[in-house]
């Protein structure tokens, strides 16, 4: 099976499982932003800065180096032992530095919320030691899933996960918990996810006769490690620390978090297919070389565009019916703050965000990603400096999504140098394109006063497999790789393909 096909091979199990999660986080998403109002929002968004901040403080580039290096080691040495103790020790220091960082957060708390003048969330202070402890573990151990591509296994455990979180969340709500009630919820429910990876994983512990060659190792955890870092300056999370500390609203602060939350769900059917192609990358490479992963590379951002543009065009053009439709009428003022998010996350996502840095790390370019985000991290802070106090949450969209698009077009300018990516933008333009002559319909019916949600996507999901089906972009090439891989969509399928 070649590396394309064993993409489409997981690609099934990984969309349909992401899929089904988002589905249901996005039921939490809504549950939560309803019961808690936009003040209190706000104050829920403050607090899960401080656990995500120190996540980054805590993964030392280890997620990245399973996914690196693993199954590299597995195709060296089928047996499975260096893998199986390069996981082992990673797992150990995760649990020793997480018990650290413990610690940690009880001493340095009181300080941090004196700085974002909110020192009253000090009573969150044993909630937010737990909910970092259980998200951190968590991580890893699902990435370890996405390495060995178990994605049937993991697709599993996650909607279980998903379902007890939203289970526990209307229990707690209708106890009236208040903020209490969100973390303590996902609290639970990671808590029992982990477990079962866990008990799944069946981590073995070779001597150190079977130690793998350093090979870079802790170079590589070391950028990914700085990417982390630095990347904060350029995520959503320092937005909202920054905001804080130049006292903008609390409403508003929960509309950043809104509009931001919802742009980040819209790439969902994309959610483990990132770490998975880093995976298919480091093989590819071993075993093709450059060319191979070039072609791999521009396969994989070419069947990953129609997963995600049309759900940013759509977004970005009819955010005021998502608000009002979704969380209500009194949102309705965060509708902007969405369109705004989504045009520039949907830029990233169609130039690539989500495979770019995996292909740099693949091809020893790693320093270039590192650098990249460390010039996006600055820029945003320095202008997030300037725009926060003048424009407010608006100036920390605008701020953060210039950046975002200025960091894949920096990563890709290198990686054009390495391997061949031109040959997917063709595609992705044609992507993008069909989307927009899809929305012509959907804003010509709200011109005419008769927009609503469901009829504006019925009108524009119609619009869109029409124009698929008269034009036929694919290739009968395509339509043979996904019937190797699935059989039954062949005939299915065969509308979109010409011959």
């Amino acid at each position: 099976m070649s590396p394309f096909q064993k993409f489409i091979a997981n690609v099934g199990w990984t969309v349909l499982g992401k899929a089904s999660v988002q589905i249901i986080l996005f039921a939490v998403s809504v549950l939560l932003t309803r019961y808690l109002g936009k003040k209190h929002l706000g104050d829920y968004a403050t607090l899960l800065v401080i656990p995500v901040f120190i996540r980054l403080l805590n993964s030392f580039g280890l997620e990245t180096l399973i996914n690196k290096i693993l199954p590299e080691l597995n195709v060296k040495d089928p047996s499975g032992a260096q893998g199986h103790f390069l996981v082992s020790r990673i797992m150990l220091i995760r649990f020793l530095t997480t018990l650290a960082f413990c610690i940690l957060i009880y001493l340095f708390l009181p300080n941090y919320l004196d700085f974002i003048h909110n020192p009253q969330l000090i009573e969150f202070r044993w909630t937010l030691i737990l909910y970092f402890a259980v998200i951190t573990i968590d991580s890893i151990l699902s990435v370890l899933y996405m390495a060995l591509l178990r994605f049937k296994t993991l697709a599993k455990i996650e909607v279980l996960g998903a379902l007890i979180n939203l289970v526990l969340l209307m229990v707690f709500i209708r106890l009236d918990y208040g903020i209490y009630a969100v973390l303590y919820a996902y609290i639970i429910a990671a808590t029992l996810t982990s477990i079962i990876y866990l008990a799944r994983a069946k981590i073995k512990y070779p001597d150190a006769s079977h130690k793998p060659e350093g090979n870079n190792m802790g170079h590589l955890a070391w950028v990914a490690y700085g990417i982390g870092l630095f990347g904060f300056g350029v995520m959503t999370q320092s937005d909202v620390l920054l905001m804080n500390y130049f006292k903008v609203d609390r409403g508003d602060v929960g509309l950043y978090h809104l509009a931001t939350g919802l742009g980040a769900t819209m790439s969902f059917l994309l959610a483990g297919i990132a770490p998975m192609a880093l995976s298919l990358f480091s093989e590819t490479h071993a075993k093709d070389g450059v060319k191979g992963l070039g072609n791999l590379y521009c396969q994989i951002i070419g069947f990953a565009s129609y997963l995600t543009i049309p759900v940013y065009v759509f977004c970005a053009i009819n955010s005021s019916y998502i608000i009002d439709f979704i969380y209500g009428s009194d949102f309705s003022e965060g509708s902007i703050a969405l369109s705004t998010y989504a045009t520039f996350a949907g830029v990233q996502a169609a130039l690539g965000v989500n495979f770019s840095v995996s292909a740099l790390f693949v091809v020893n370019q790693r320093d270039i990603a590192l650098r990249s985000t460390v010039e996006g991290s600055i820029i945003n802070i320095a202008l997030n400096l300037f725009m926060i106090p003048t424009f407010g949450m608006m100036g920390a969209i605008t701020a953060t999504g210039m950046v975002m698009v200025y960091m894949v077009l920096r990563q890709l300018q290198v990686l054009k140098g390495e391997i061949e990516i031109v040959s997917a933008f063709p595609f992705i333009g044609q992507c993008s394109l069909f989307c927009l002559m899809a929305s012509i319909p959907p804003q010509i019916l709200s011109w005419l006063g008769m927009g609503h949600l469901i009829s504006n996507l019925f009108l524009y999901l119609a619009t869109f497999v029409s124009l698929l089906i008269f034009l036929k972009p694919f290739n009968n090439e395509q339509r043979q790789l996904l019937t190797n891989v699935y059989p039954e969509l062949g005939n299915r399928m065969k509308w979109f393909f010409r011959s």
